[in-house]
């Protein structure tokens, strides 16, 4: 075949490359990796989140938050204990931002000073600019002196007026909320620790290992990082899809470096109700390991909306993959919901049977 024709990728092959990158083609004992001696549960956790990328954090607790629920999927032996020892003692995970909050591997950091330096520029979502518009160089000052003469601290044990604004969406922060907040997006303070559900912020140096401080990736290197990962784990996607996966990198940006690169190929995606797609990029790597991908267990599992393999930014790839339409009916208004609030998907070897209603 020529380098000019796309592969034509057949959907069960695609779904098992996907659900294999997403760490849902377990072992037989329903584990994604296999146990370790030294500290099993920190270490399993920091293996896995090298292989996920990461995995969104989200407040909603409807059965229980989304770290720990996909983290469990992966694991029935998973603990959130496990998460917290990788994250408050052993420093092989820390949290920041991707499209939203998450949890990454520590190895991610480095290329996450790019991020930071979107942030700071409010490139990462214009929105932000008038969220974080309160926040004044007094105010990051005093938090900042705070910090560094005190230690880690949380966000009530800073006195500081309520924002005099009101937003739909965000709750009505404290001043010194939102300058937390701000300082920890833009990779001045890191979060050290959890109280519960909140956070306990302290200095970046204090937090991030030096070795990967001292690591200084150029942008060239950043935008190359974050299109190959997204795309091992995408198995094949558009240039808006790779774009979206981190959220660090404009889509213009990613569709070039597909374009440019040799080490990928544009593909051609069957669908699974026999549509085809074009348009799709897919590694050169991916598709050499395309006819290696374990079949899924046949078992069901209960799936976190959030999770990646589903949770797609609204570029419907859960249609076009599984044949499966999913809309999270959190963001949908009560009248318009057909499925539910907090409806979780069903998956049963390579596919999505059903859907459950956990209030109900």
């Amino acid at each position: 075949m020529t380098r000019d024709a796309p592969p034509v990728l057949s959907n069960r092959r695609l779904r098992d490359a996907l659900l294999s990158a997403s760490g849902l083609s377990p072992s037989p004992d329903g584990d994604l990796l296999p146990a370790v001696t030294t500290r099993p549960g920190s270490r399993w956790v920091h293996e896995t989140l090298l292989r996920l990328a990461y995995v969104q954090v989200d407040p909603i607790s409807a059965v229980a938050r989304a770290h720990h629920h996909i983290l469990f999927t992966r694991s029935h032996r998973y603990r959130p204990e496990h998460l917290r020892q990788a994250l408050e003692e052993d420093r092989t995970a820390f949290e920041s931002w991707t499209h939203s909050a998450a949890i990454l591997p520590m190895e991610a950091f480095p290329w996450w000073r790019h991020y930071f330096a979107r942030a700071r520029t409010f490139a990462a979502h214009p929105g932000y600019r008038r969220y974080f518009a309160p926040v004044t160089p007094s105010l990051k000052t005093r938090v900042l002196r705070a910090i560094r003469e005190r230690g880690p601290m949380r966000a009530r044990d800073i006195e500081t007026p309520k924002v005099g604004w009101h937003d739909p969406y965000f709750a009505k922060p404290s001043l010194a909320k939102l300058t937390l907040e701000y300082l920890w997006r833009i990779g001045v303070l890191a979060v050290t620790a959890r109280d519960g559900q909140e956070k306990v912020y302290d200095l970046l140096e204090r937090v991030v290992p030096a070795q990967f401080r001292a690591q200084q990736p150029t942008r060239g290197a950043y935008v190359d990082w974050m299109c190959e990962r997204a795309l091992e784990r995408l198995a094949a996607g558009t240039p808006t899809q790779i774009a979206r996966f981190f959220d660090g990198i404009p889509g213009p940006e990613a569709r070039a470096w597909c374009q440019r690169n040799r080490g990928v190929r544009e593909v051609v995606v069957e669908g699974a109700e026999g549509s085809s797609q074009r348009g799709l990029y897919a590694l050169e790597s991916v598709l050499e390991r395309l006819d290696a991908a374990p079949e899924p267990a046949p078992r069901l599992r209960l799936l976190n909306p959030f999770d990646p393999v589903l949770h797609d930014r609204g570029t419907r790839r859960p249609e076009l993959f599984f044949g499966f339409d999913f809309r999270l009916g959190i963001w949908v208004p009560p009248p318009k919901r057909v499925y539910g609030y907090y409806v979780l998907p069903i998956l049963g070897g390579r596919r999505f049977p059903g859907r459950v209603d956990v209030k109900v």
